[in-house]
């Protein structure tokens, strides 16, 4: 059957203990996460900022990229001949001086310069068109480091993390160019999404003033007949996780892509997955304004720039495991039902004499 085994992936990945078991390609696989450990080690803070301030995609491309490889290494031969390993010790000092500009050089300030002079409004961190190009570069490194190893014809394998990267740095890239409110179109689901919301925190006793004109939303909790204002928060287009359902919705997809399903199911499998989205994104923001009102606005913080993004991640590594589930299913019926036909089939064939 050749089908997206997404759950085996999964299970092998973190249930395996034996090395020995991975086949070719592994080398692959050391170089490409080679530089997210270090900077793990050296910064490890980093991984933990803010979605346009931080590094935590390059922990979400990693496992990306695990899953691909985990998934395409029996059908794929890794490419050994000297020429191939000089490219990776080319690419990785060439990552590593960049690194070191980072660190110890100033780049980011660099960087951001060059910002200002393009004209970019966002001042005076920078922050997006920054992260924008540590994304690319990342992406640079791990499109090098594969199709040196396997060669363009076998790019689709590795296209989650590639889809992930390219993505992400295209909404630092519109970040950047059009802060805040300023993308009409994305911000026009500001205007869908938090009215949503504000009926959402109405079952919940907590009572909230949306301004649509200025993307505020005040937020007060009512508690035995005392109304308390907790705060508030402005809804750009970011920070409702535009950028994250586009890209999830995004990996879905490729992986949806790979199954060896009917062209029907696949677009009923995207459709469940972008309304699935959806709706988590929804949960998302309101367990904000939630904390907001029962907490405070620093653990609200804490959980936007944290755990956002993990729960995207790990509903669409549990909707992928529940489709290929689906499909194996499908399959296993399939098979069964052809093999009882056949068998039927022989035993009303009428015996020939000789």
């Amino acid at each position: 059957m050749n089908k997206l085994n997404f759950s085996s992936i999964c299970s092998r990945v973190f249930l395996e203990r034996r090395i020995s078991t991975l086949s070719g390609g592994f080398e692959f696989l050391i170089a490409a996460l080679t530089p997210v450990l270090l900077l793990l080690a050296i910064d490890p803070n980093s991984f933990i900022s803010g979605w346009n301030e931080g590094r935590s995609g390059l922990l979400f491309a990693s496992f990306f990229i695990i899953l691909e490889w985990y998934d395409a290494r029996k059908q794929l031969q890794m490419r050994k001949e000297k020429h191939v390993f000089i490219v990776w010790l080319l690419c990785g000092s060439l990552l590593v001086l960049y690194y070191f500009g980072i660190f110890f050089l100033n780049l980011n300030n660099t960087i951001g310069q060059i910002g200002v002079q393009l004209g970019l409004p966002e001042m005076p961190k920078m922050y997006s068109w920054v992260t924008m190009w540590e994304h690319l570069v990342f992406l640079t490194y791990i499109l090098v480091l594969f199709v040196s190893a396997y060669g363009w014809k076998n790019l689709l394998k590795m296209m989650a993390p590639a889809a992930y990267l390219s993505g992400m740095g295209l909404m630092f890239l519109l970040d950047a160019a059009f802060p805040y409110a300023s993308l009409g179109p994305m911000q026009a689901i500001v205007l869908v999404i938090v009215p949503m919301v504000v009926s959402l925190l109405g079952f919940s006793g907590i009572r909230t003033i949306w301004q649509p004109e200025s993307s505020t939303l005040h937020i007060f909790l009512v508690r035995e007949g005392v109304e308390t204002f907790k705060g508030s928060v402005s809804f750009y287009w970011p920070c409702v996780g535009v950028q994250s359902m586009i890209i999830f919705f995004m990996i879905i997809l490729v992986m949806i892509a790979k199954l060896d399903a009917s062209r029907r199911r696949k677009t009923f499998y995207a459709l469940i997955g972008a309304i699935g989205t959806f709706l988590l994104n929804l949960f998302r923001i309101y367990l904000i304004c939630y904390l907001i009102a029962t907490e405070d606005v620093s653990k609200a913080r804490a959980f936007h720039e944290s755990a956002g993004e993990i729960l995207f991640m790990a509903w669409a590594v549990l909707y992928l495991l529940a489709v290929v589930k689906v499909e194996d299913i499908i399959y296993s019926k399939r098979t069964t039902l052809a093999h009882t036909n056949g068998e039927t089939k022989a035993n009303n064939k009428l015996p020939t004499s000789g």
